[in-house]
């Protein structure tokens, strides 16, 4: 009832948002007419889906505690966010009009090539990540009607995203964003404290680390069954990571002030925080209360989160609430990567290529539709594969972080970081994201963070190397204040 009533009110405030899509500014950046509130909300909704409500309690269920090391920097992210890149972001769309990333790129370096790559990153960064979030759509629509086929969920999850995302851009997002954030804010607390209740508490969770069957696993032991360079590798590749990605930079150019910032990382950092709990609850509820070989007691490991709120005893509102939630989660980050794998495609791309006639809002929503058919692919390859979405999820936000990452740090900081410089630095991660995943496959280290490291590093030597150019007295003021 719970999650219908969602999908109810998510249609409503999409078809609501037609009427205020008049332009490509609102179908791209919701007409600038965010304040802290609405931004923060959209942001944490936006950055935390079906990877943190699915693929997290299922990843531990496999891993144990060590894969808290991805949501622990959410600590502290939200205000580097905000006090670097976002920032500097928020200057530069308010000086050059710049609706999407790689329109604020080429604004900061005066050239087309780096721009072209970011929107090339974008593009398949979104496709990944976008098939990340339907496939944990479909486990999650499997889970409510047992009888329909994991493909047919698919099908139906992609449609109901497309109707809202087409309809309304980015304002229908932002709306919809705000509403299902609240919903996993709520979800997340509710499903901790319960679980906590059927535990015993953190003092009895502490306590089973030497219970039987997990004591020689490791599975309750801060790093679980992780090698401390996987576990640690986590915790640099999300930190610094999280700099490149547009899913949740893109929110920044749609502030209506800069004033805003001041506000931004305590909603933002507030709700993710809140939000965490969903993953250390039905985590620990995978481990503990499933029985059996912690990750195997459900039909999949990315059902685990869903199987802890199946046991008898669960009330069903906190089982309604909760699948609300995972269906919030993961449709306020599709549609993030419907709008971004649109304009990378009808906007950023053609002007990259000195072409303009695919600017139409007609284009924005048939190039909507391109990116959800590609993410499609990509989901059903993965549902085939019974891969867990967790680690495709951990591919698509290591794609961003490595092309972007450095660049969008150090290049909207330090002036001596050139065009030539930033296209190298990107192409660099991309390029080596995909070598170390082809031919140096299981690494300890997550291989998007030696990637971003190269991108890093080339992108400090071309630095030193370069002279400054000059840069537009906007573009400086973003970097000196």
């Amino acid at each position: 009832m719970i999650p219908a009533l969602l999908l109810l009110l998510t249609l409503a405030v999409g078809i609501a948002a037609v009427r205020k899509t008049r332009d490509s500014s609102d179908f791209f950046v919701a007409g600038r007419r965010l304040g802290a509130i609405r931004a923060g909300l959209a942001v944490a909704a936006s950055a935390f889906s079906g990877f943190v409500f699915l693929g997290g309690p299922g990843l531990t269920g496999q891993v144990g505690f060590g894969s808290l090391f991805i949501v622990v920097p959410a600590g502290f992210t939200a205000a580097l966010l905000c006090r670097t890149v976002g920032r500097r972001l928020v200057l530069i769309a308010e000086a050059s009009g710049a609706q999407t990333l790689p329109e604020s790129i080429a604004f900061r370096f005066g050239a087309r090539a780096p721009a072209a790559l970011a929107a090339v990153a974008i593009l398949v960064g979104s496709v990944i990540y976008l098939g990340v979030q339907l496939a944990a759509l479909a486990r999650a629509a499997r889970f409510a009607f047992p009888d329909m086929s994991l493909m047919t969920c698919l099908v139906l999850g992609l449609a109901v995203v497309l109707a809202y995302s087409l309809a309304g851009g980015m304002v229908a997002s932002v709306n919809t964003d705000v509403l299902q954030g609240v919903v996993m804010v709520a979800a997340s607390v509710a499903a901790f404290f319960w679980v906590m209740t059927q535990v015993g508490g953190p003092a009895d969770v502490a306590e089973s680390v030497n219970a039987p069957g997990l004591d020689a696993a490791g599975f309750l032991q801060p790093l679980g069954v992780l090698e401390p360079a996987t576990g640690f590798g986590f915790l640099l590749l999300f930190s610094i990571g999280t700099l490149g990605q547009p899913h949740m930079l893109h929110k920044f150019l749609m502030l209506k002030s800069p004033e805003a910032l001041r506000y931004l990382p305590a909603v933002i950092g507030g709700a993710q925080g809140l939000s965490i709990l969903v993953w250390i609850g039905l985590g620990t509820g995978a481990v503990l209360l499933l029985g059996g070989a912690p990750g195997n007691a459900s039909g999949h490991p990315d059902e685990a989160a869903l199987a802890v709120l199946n046991l008898p005893g669960t009330p069903e509102l906190l089982t309604g609430l909760v699948a609300a939630a995972v269906l919030a989660a993961i449709m306020s980050t599709s549609d993030a990567f419907l709008n971004l794998g649109a304009a990378a495609l009808c906007r950023d791309l053609p002007r990259a290529l000195n072409r303009k006639r695919f600017q139409s809002l007609a284009a924005a929503r048939l190039a909507s539709l391109v990116v959800g058919l590609g993410a499609m692919g990509i989901a059903a390859w993965h549902l085939a594969e019974g891969g867990l979405i967790a680690l495709l999820g951990t591919l698509g936000f290591g794609a961003f972080a490595a092309a972007l990452a450095p660049t969008l740090l150090l290049g909207l900081a330090w002036q001596r970081i050139t065009a030539r410089a930033a296209t190298l630095s990107m192409a660099t991660g991309l390029g080596s994201l995909v070598a170390v995943e082809s031919l140096v496959p299981g690494l300890p280290a997550p291989p998007a963070l030696l990637a971003m490291a190269a991108g890093f590093a080339v992108l400090l030597a071309a630095g030193l190397v370069s002279r400054p150019e000059p840069v537009s007295e906007p573009v400086r003021l973003a970097m000196t204040l």
